[in-house]
Formats: structure tokens, sequence, C-alpha cells
């Protein structure tokens, strides 16, 4: 019983479920059955001329193992024959490559099974092709040889047809295979073709028969109809089977598909903390699920104007590969699928070399919308005979649907928490305007009125001025230090608030910080703007690379106002500010000590004399902020004195 067990568990599921429910190998079975009928036949007849009889025998042997090698049942009994295939290293994995077992007969145009647990349609006892003169040949062949076999093999003393024929029921086994591939057209066809020689040999008997025949009627009569009457039932079976067969494979791929939507939903429900993290989780589920070949998902862009501007794809995931090469790249057809907005099913037949391989890649890639323009493109594809079918684009629809679901909540999920610490932030910023920095500027206002009536008292009274002269120096760094303990508050106010908010722009933010620094250092600082800011108009990818591209800009400004306010000693500030089709431009000059610039570009440092203006954290932030976008930093010496930080950011 172990043994048997053993034995069992060796066979593939596959081929237990073909046996039981595909008849085609009882076409084997029938044709070397018969044989070995008419083996012991012909050995055991005595005083026969037993030559030509063993001729026959051999043709049909040959005949026989020639089937059977070409029939794609023997793939069954042999999946891995001659050999396997092995894998050679390769430095570069490719999502397409040639199976070298391509070329075997059973290989050719057999498409296989979508699913390990899913039952093949009948397969044909003789391997079919496209081709329909070479399949005519081909089994049109196989019922002359068995037809001429039991032609000649009269000899034995009887007719060729009936109990006396040895390889009569053997020449059935040729409308078995015409009725598996054709149903009822090939069959009868075959029936007849087979009939033919049953009243060739009755009319025009064979060299060396034995005349006259002891012809009975209804002997004649039933082989005449035995032969339409198997074609019939053949044919009536294997329709019936296979209609049992798509049944069950619809049932199946029902099952299998809310399994696998259950795995997709389970992987999306689970969370990824990146929009990369969750695409990567959860496409090797979906083309499980789907059991495709090769899948990719790309998340698609457009830029600042939706209607006009060409997709570019911002992220893409694949997996998997596919056996043949096609036409077309996958990065293309997304490019195509993004622009029209449609889903796009291509068939692409392969034939390579003499021989013919109808290998075919079936492409179907579907564009999925938020806000009435294309945020994702999900292709997938597989070698198969025919296109994708309806139940692969419903997988794909609802599957991408659901991640569509996923990606929006976690979206949103990065919204909230945004908007949460925008909220905080806010609200610390409200309470350091309304507490400290009151406080402070009480300070620095008391200050300037002490100096100020020092500067009073001194004018009237030599004597006074003299001494109250340490108490004006005192005052008048009290009032500096206080400016500047003002400024900083400021700084880090405009730091914790959330920028960009609302209907608020860059050119109205800048025009705000330019005038809190007015008021605060005393220093003149000019702003002019080149070109027109262009409003996201309800795209909000492009509102949220404003908001990025405009902060870090506003940053920039303020980290280069600070040290020409702190360090430079400069006495005017001017600040270009240009709208560029594809990018924004500051530039932040000064008539200050100007600067040196190290080699790496990273970390000023005085030059002889010179006080240090900035320092190296605060550079290396700006170069960060404008790197971290795309953008490119500058910071250089003026030929008429002063310092040039300039960023340009693409949007």
């Amino acid at each position: 019983m172990s043994q048997k067990n053993n034995t069992l568990r060796g066979i593939p599921h596959t081929t237990l479920r073909r046996l039981r429910y595909t008849p085609t190998y009882f076409f084997l079975i029938w044709r070397w059955t018969f044989w070995l009928y008419a083996f012991v036949w012909i050995m055991v007849v005595p005083g026969k001329p037993k030559t030509l009889l063993l001729i026959l025998l051999a043709i049909t042997f040959i005949q026989s193992l020639l089937a059977t090698l070409y029939t794609p049942v023997f793939k069954i009994y042999f999946p891995n024959w001659p050999l396997k295939s092995k894998k050679k290293k390769r430095k570069h994995v490719s999502r397409y490559r040639i199976s070298p077992l391509r070329h075997l007969p059973w290989k050719q145009n057999n498409q296989q099974p979508l699913a390990a647990d899913e039952d093949a349609e009948i397969i044909p006892p003789i391997a079919r092709s496209n081709n329909p003169y070479r399949d005519i040949a081909i089994y049109g062949t196989d019922v002359i040889i068995c037809g001429l076999v039991m032609y000649f093999s009269a000899i034995v003393g009887t007719p060729p047809f009936g109990d006396g024929s040895p390889f009569y029921r053997y020449g059935f086994s040729s409308i078995f295979a015409a009725a598996f591939a054709y149903r009822y057209r090939g069959g009868l066809a075959a029936a007849f073709g087979y009939d033919f020689f049953v009243i060739l040999g009755l009319f025009f008997p064979p060299p060396l028969a034995h005349l006259p025949y002891r012809l009975m009627p209804q002997e004649l009569l039933g082989s005449i109809l035995d032969a339409p009457v198997i074609a019939i039932l053949t044919a009536y079976m294997t329709t019936l089977l296979n209609g049992l067969t798509r049944l069950k494979r619809r049932e199946q791929d029902s099952v299998r598909r809310q399994r696998s939507l259950l795995r997709v939903s389970e992987t999306l429900v689970a969370g990824a903390s990146t929009i990369e993290q969750l695409l990567q989780q959860s496409i090797k589920q979906i083309r499980q699920g789907g059991h495709f070949e090769y899948i990719i998902i790309a998340i698609i862009s457009f830029g600042d104007d939706s209607h006009h501007a060409q997709p570019q794809i911002e992220m893409s995931v694949e997996s998997g590969w596919v056996e043949v090469t096609p036409a077309e790249s996958s990065k293309d057809l997304i490019y195509r699928v993004a622009q029209s907005g449609e889903k796009l099913i291509k068939f692409e037949s392969q034939h390579t070399g003499e021989m013919e391989e109808f290998l075919s890649l079936a492409r179907l890639y579907l564009p999925f919308k938020k806000e009435d323009q294309v945020y994702m493109v999900i292709g997938a594809e597989m070698s198969r005979k025919t296109p994708l079918e309806e139940r692969q684009e419903n997988f794909l629809t609802i599957a991408g649907t659901q991640l569509m679901m996923a990606l929006e909540n976690l979206l949103l999920t990065e919204q909230a928490a945004d908007l949460a610490a925008a909220a905080e932030r806010g609200r610390i910023a409200r309470e350091i305007h309304d507490g400290i920095a009151q406080l402070i500027y009480m300070l620095s206002l008391s200050s300037e009125t002490c100096v100020a009536l020092l500067q009073r008292i001194s004018e009237n009274s030599a004597e006074e001025a003299v001494m109250l002269a340490p108490v004006a120096e005192g005052l008048e760094k009290l009032v500096t230090i206080s400016k500047q303990a003002l400024w900083e508050t400021r700084h880090y106010m405009f730091t914790l608030k959330p920028l960009m908010s609302g209907t608020t722009t860059l050119t109205q933010m800048l025009t705000n910080q330019l005038s809190e620094f007015e008021a605060i250092s005393g220093l003149p600082v000019q702003l002019e703007v080149k070109g027109t800011e262009v409003p996201p108009n309800g795209d909000q990818r492009y509102a949220r690379k404003i908001a990025q591209v405009g902060t870090a800009i506003f940053r920039i400004t303020q980290e280069a106002l600070t040290n020409a306010y702190k360090h430079a000693d400069a006495s005017q500030v001017n600040i270009n500010l240009q709208y560029l089709p594809r990018c924004i431009e500051v530039e932040i000059l000064d008539n200050g000590k100007g600067v040196h610039i190290e080699p790496d570009g990273y970390n000023p440092g005085a030059s002889g004399g010179q006080e240090r203006i900035f320092s190296g954290h605060g550079m290396r932030g700006m170069r960060e902020r404008a790197e971290e976008l795309g953008g490119a930093f500058e910071i250089k010496l003026r030929h008429e004195g002063g310092t040039s930080v300039q960023a340009r950011i693409p949007i």
C-alpha cells in the first residue's frame, strides 16, 4: 500500500486530471492493444503467407511508434523527455526567455493550463497546428495507412473486415484520432474514408487474396456501419467531456479568483509605509492570482498641464517574464494607454525559423483613472494561443480598483499626518508669537526708547554725556541683541508655520517674509519677480510639487537673509524670483563682505583676515534642500562685492 501511494504521488496532478477527464489516452491503448492482437493472430494462424503480413505488421508498428511519439499525450507520461532544460547563469536577467523544448512536437501550439489546478481541454491524439493542410495530411495519412493495412490483410483468407481481419479493429484508432481532434466532422470523414477501403476490398480484392470470399450480408453491413457509429459516439463523448471540463474550469476559475482577490485584499489591508512598498507587496499577489507570466504596475504623472503634457512614469514595479519577445516594450504600451486613457489588448504571433511556431504573446493593459486622469496603468502578459479573455480583464479590473483604493488611503493617511503636524506647528507658532515674540519685541522697543532718551540727555549736557556713555553703549548692544533674538524667534516661527497653505502663493509668502525682515533688521530688501506663477487648477499632484518647491525656496531665502543680516555687514539685499516653464529660480544678492568658497563647495571659510560669513550647516542645508527636489544650488562671489546665492528647482 505504501509503495502504491508513493507511485501515485510521483505522478503529476495534471497527469491524473487528464487521465480522469480526457479520453485521448484511449487512442494509444486501442492502437497498441489491437496491434498486439494482430501480431498474435498472424503468429498463431498456420499455413498462411506470413511474409506480407509481417511486412504489414512492421509498417503498423512504425506507424504506431511515430504516432505515439508525436502525440501530445506522450508528454503526460514523460513530461521531461528527452531531457530537462538546464538553466545557464546569466549576468543580466531578462523578462523574456525562449524555452529549449519549444521545438518538440508536443510543445508546438500546446496551450498550457492557466493554473496548476485547472483542467485542460481535450487533447487531440495527434498534435494540431494552425496549418489546416498539414493537419489534413497528417490525419488523412493515418486513415490511408490503416485502411491499406486492413485491405491487404485479406490474404489470411477472409474479407478485409469483420471479425476475421486481424487489422480491422486496429484501423478504428485513426477514427478515434480524427474524432478527438475535429469532433463530428473529422470523425465522420475518417469513418467514410475507412469504409472506402472496406468496399474496395469487397469489389477489388488485393493480390494473394483467397477468393471467393465467404461474405455474410450482416457482417458487411455491420462493418460499414461500425466506423460512422464509432465516430459519432467518440465525437459525442469528446464534446460532452469538453463541456463538463469548461464548466469545471469556470467553477475553478471563480473559486480561484475569489481566493486570489482575498489574498490581494489581505495584502493591501496589511498596509505599507510607502507607495513603492505597497506596489511591491501587491504585484506578486496580483500576478499569481491572475496566473499571468508577467505583470507591470506604473504610476503616471502629467506635470502641471494634464491636458497637454506628455505622461511620465513616476514609479513602476514589475514581476515575472514571458517566453516570447514582443514587438513593443511594456513602457511604450504604458505611455500609449496613459495618453489615450483606453485599455489596450494585443495578440502578437511569433514565427521563428523555418518551422512555424504558433506561440503568441497575449497582452492586456488597463488604465485606472483618478479625477478623469490616468493615475495608474496595469499591464499583464502571457504566452497563449488566444487573446486574454474577459475573466482576466475582470480580475485585473477588480484587483486594480482595490489597489487604487489602497493607494488613495495611503495618500490620505500621509496628508492627514501632514495636516496634523502642520496644525501642531501652527499652534506652537501662535504660542511663540503671542508669548515670547511679544516679550522680546517689548524688550527691543523699550531698549530703543532708552537709547533715544539717553541721546537727548547727552545732547543737553556734555558732562552727563560722558557719564552716560557706558550706559548708552550697553543699551545699544541690548537693542542689537534683542533684535537678533526677535529675528531668531521669527525665524523659528516661520519654520514651524505651515507654508503654501490655502491660496497663498510663493510670491506672497516671500513678500510677507521680506516685510517682516526689513521691520526687524532695518536692512532694505528689494524683490523683483519675473514670469507668472502657474496655479495648480485642481491638480493635486502639481499642487504638492509646487508646495515642496515653494517651501524649499522660502527656506533657502530665509537662510540667506539670516546670513546677510548676522554676518555679511550688508547694507542692501536684492532678491530675484523668476518663474520659468519647467523650474523656479531664486537669487539672493547682497553687498556685504563676501565669502571664500572651498573646493568642495560645502564649507566656505574665512579668507585671510575676513570674518567667516556662512556656517557649514546652513550652507549644506540650502544645498540639500535644492538637490532633494532635483534642483541645483550655487554660491559665488560678486565682481562688484558681496555674495550671490542661487537655487534652481524643477517643477
